[in-house]
């Protein structure tokens, strides 16, 4: 009988293992295109005092808004959280500068 408990907390241990436990896996679509639009406000308005993004979007797959930054550090990421918005749903990645090739 203690074998079989046994194997069943192993199975389910596994389970979780491989699935995972993530949180992130209720937010919505919609909650993540709202953070986004509070960026794209925020950097749309003449009240920008942050000039360390590098690009921004939703992430549907892996239910996350990234925001790229040039300077990637944590006080650049506390900087952005105090000043843009902050949220759960970000996560920052090392940005380059954006250069436009048009002519």
């Amino acid at each position: 009988m203690k074998k079989k408990i046994l194997n069943t907390l192993l199975f389910i241990i596994i389970i979780i293992s491989v699935t995972g436990c993530n949180k992130t896996a209720n937010v919505s679509e919609e909650q993540l295109n709202n953070i986004n639009d509070k960026i794209i406000a925020y950097f749309s308005s003449d009240n920008a005092e942050y000039n360390n993004l590098s690009f921004n979007y939703v992430d549907t797959i892996n239910k996350k808004v990234v925001v790229g930054l040039l300077n990637n550090s944590k006080e650049e990421q506390e900087r952005f959280k105090k000043l843009v918005v902050d949220s759960e749903y970000i996560v920052f990645i090392e940005g380059g500068k954006l250069i436009n090739n048009s002519n």
